[in-house]
């Protein structure tokens, strides 16, 4: 065999893996089927763990106030929030290029359908524009706080979800 006909078996052998191993990645970046809330911003997808890319939620032991003395449980409010749009459909998540956290959790963007899960939460006021990813869902937030719903309520108030882990969670993980 010619050393030409070599280079081009090569080359042509490395086209196919090429072709076949970006076929099973990208299949490996979108999982879908029933989800499984497991925080206010995080889903279960056919066993991968989805942290909702460019939104942040209030965290489990997070309290807001209402009318600076009532504690309000708006992690509650938001996980009910979520549970209520996983209730209506099949969820598919297409993940980010980002590494798996130490949990073994990606990002991603969760839609159920052509709703974006991470847009309606900030639309109702129960997951926050998370500017330091993406500016993807600054004017959803700023929608629900037009409309005063979720935190955006009279009289709520509530530390930004990334300065409370900040300060109270070991490594700032969600």
């Amino acid at each position: 065999m010619s050393s030409v006909n070599k280079t081009n078996l090569t080359a042509a052998i490395f086209a196919g893996v090429l072709a076949l191993t970006g076929g099973c990645a990208l299949a490996a970046d979108t999982v879908t089927g029933p989800a499984k809330r497991i925080d206010a911003d995080i889903v279960e997808v056919d066993k991968q763990r989805v942290i909702l890319w460019g939104v942040d939620a209030p965290e489990r032991s997070q309290f807001c106030l209402i009318d600076k003395t009532k504690k309000w449980g708006c992690y509650e409010a938001a996980t009910r929030a979520l549970d209520d749009l996983l209730a209506t459909g099949e969820v598919t998540c297409t993940l980010t290029d980002d590494k798996p956290d130490p949990f073994r959790r990606r990002y991603g963007v969760c839609k159920i359908g052509d709703t974006d899960i991470a847009a309606e939460l900030a639309r109702q006021g129960y997951a926050l524009a998370f500017t330091q990813q993406s500016e993807d869902y600054v004017a959803a937030q700023q929608e629900a706080e037009t409309a005063r719903v979720g935190l955006w309520r009279d009289g709520v108030k509530f530390e930004n979800p990334w300065d409370w882990r900040r300060t109270r969670t070991p490594g700032g993980f969600r």
